[in-house]
């Protein structure tokens, strides 16, 4: 009986070691491709605590380094290396975790604590009880610590550890460098964007309450039981719940007009160029000449293009004088600029009303590549940086260079003797 219990305890255990450390694997993830919006959290965690004054560089170095702690101890704990320093470092974590989102939860300064970026969206109810969970998934862990079955020997460690380091910071590099390597948002490449900015009302059915000799009953469509019955009363009734638009903000006001042009730039069934400019103070001008000449082709080629921005007018009057723009620049809420792209400044094209592809302006090819290719404008899928932007990519490059490794591993133990590398001996190994 005591040999069952002690059996059932160690699948429990090593159960709540494998679900912590995927979700610690999603989430660090998930934060490493986009350390922009990272950054913009912990924007928003200064603010609304008053914690005083960071730099964007300070913010985004912070959102990497959480990145990376998260990750690191979730592979850490699925592969199974430095069992001592990581079960005693996760409930630590954890504790900090759930602290941070009680306040969240009870304080209502944060909307969304942003644990899983864009990827995932949870309330502070939600989130408050994920990690207060996870808090006694890692003491379970903690405690069963002995009882561990752990997949790598401690010779084979450092390089699962090397491996690690590098992957975690070639996602969040490249995603800072570029544009996220795992796009989240709604503005994704080969979103429908008419769609998603389209709800559908609710639909109502027109219900008529009769009466006769005291009884009452109701029918649908004004229709008449027949003439001994009185009408008495109409109400509509809900048929069909109304569904809000996916993207409900997603607004470009041209200020001479005073319109919104994002119906008709839905509504253009060819290219229509959108080029980003978030904050044209903090915007980079190493790339501006690429935008001037984007734009003198997009007028040859008779090509809609539009710059939006959230600066003011003095700002935007400041970047014509630097940058020679001769564009029109309209005006985008800060929030859906943020949301639309991860760099200052990007350019989102739009085909037929769906996004055809998304570009840090740096990484825009010449326009002597856009008049050589079929369609006359770059492609945002083809070629190796499509390739890389997206999960499959990253999840492949995560789990066969980990396969490698315990194979590696399992032939050096093996040389050396050893039976069940990565099974019961590795299990009864010294705490590292």
């Amino acid at each position: 009986m005591g040999l069952r219990k002690n059996r059932i305890f160690t699948v429990v255990t090593n159960l709540c070691r494998w679900v912590l450390a995927l979700v610690l694997v999603v989430s660090g993830f998930v934060k490493a491709v986009d350390p922009i919006g990272s950054m913009y959290k912990l924007q928003e965690y200064v603010a609304a605590f008053s914690l005083g004054s960071f730099s964007d560089e300070m913010l985004t170095l912070v959102a990497m380094l959480q990145a990376a702690l998260e990750f690191l101890l979730g592979v850490s704990l699925f592969v199974g290396i430095y069992r001592s320093f990581v079960t005693w470092l996760t409930p630590l974590v954890m504790l900090f975790f759930t602290a941070l989102t009680a306040v969240i939860y009870y304080s209502g300064r944060i909307v969304d604590c942003g644990c899983f970026g864009d990827a995932l969206t949870l309330s502070n109810g939600e989130t408050f009880a994920k990690n207060l969970i996870l808090a006694l998934l890692s003491f379970v862990v903690f405690f069963g610590r002995r009882r561990l079955v752990w997949n790598v020997s401690s010779k084979s460690r450092w390089m699962v550890t090397i491996f690690m380091i590098f992957y975690i910071s070639l996602a969040g590099l490249v995603s800072l460098s570029h544009l996220p390597v795992v796009d989240f948002s709604p503005y994704v490449v080969g979103a429908d964007m008419r769609a998603l900015t389209e709800g559908r009302p609710g639909v109502y059915e027109m219900v008529c309450v009769y009466e006769r000799d005291g009884e009452s009953c109701e029918m649908p469509g004004g229709e008449l039981p027949d003439s001994s019955w009185n009408r008495v009363a109409e109400r509509a009734v809900l048929v069909e719940e109304a569904v809000a638009p996916v993207i409900g903000d997603f607004a470009i006001l041209d200020w001479e007009a005073d319109v919104d042009v994002v119906p008709e730039l839905l509504a253009d069934s060819g290219y229509v160029c959108i080029v980003l400019i978030e904050d044209v103070g903090k915007a980079s001008v190493s790339s501006v000449d690429k935008i001037n000449d984007l734009y003198d082709y997009c007028l040859e080629k008779d090509i809609r293009f539009v710059a939006a921005t959230a600066s003011d007018d003095d700002d935007i009057v400041l970047w014509r004088k630097r940058t020679g723009a001769e564009y029109p620049i309209m005006w985008i809420e800060e929030g859906v600029a943020r949301k639309m792209m991860r760099a200052n400044p990007g350019m989102l094209l739009m085909m037929d009303g769906k996004v055809a592809g998304k570009w840090n302006v740096a990484d825009l090819p010449d326009v002597e590549v856009y008049a050589a290719s079929s369609t006359g404008m770059p492609d945002g899928v083809k070629g190796l940086w499509g390739y890389m932007r997206g999960w499959r990519f990253w999840l492949l490059l995560l789990v066969l260079p980990l396969l490698f490794v315990k194979l590696v591993d399992v032939v050096a133990c093996r040389v050396k003797g050893d039976r069940k590398a990565g099974g019961d001996e590795l299990q009864r190994q010294p705490e590292e």
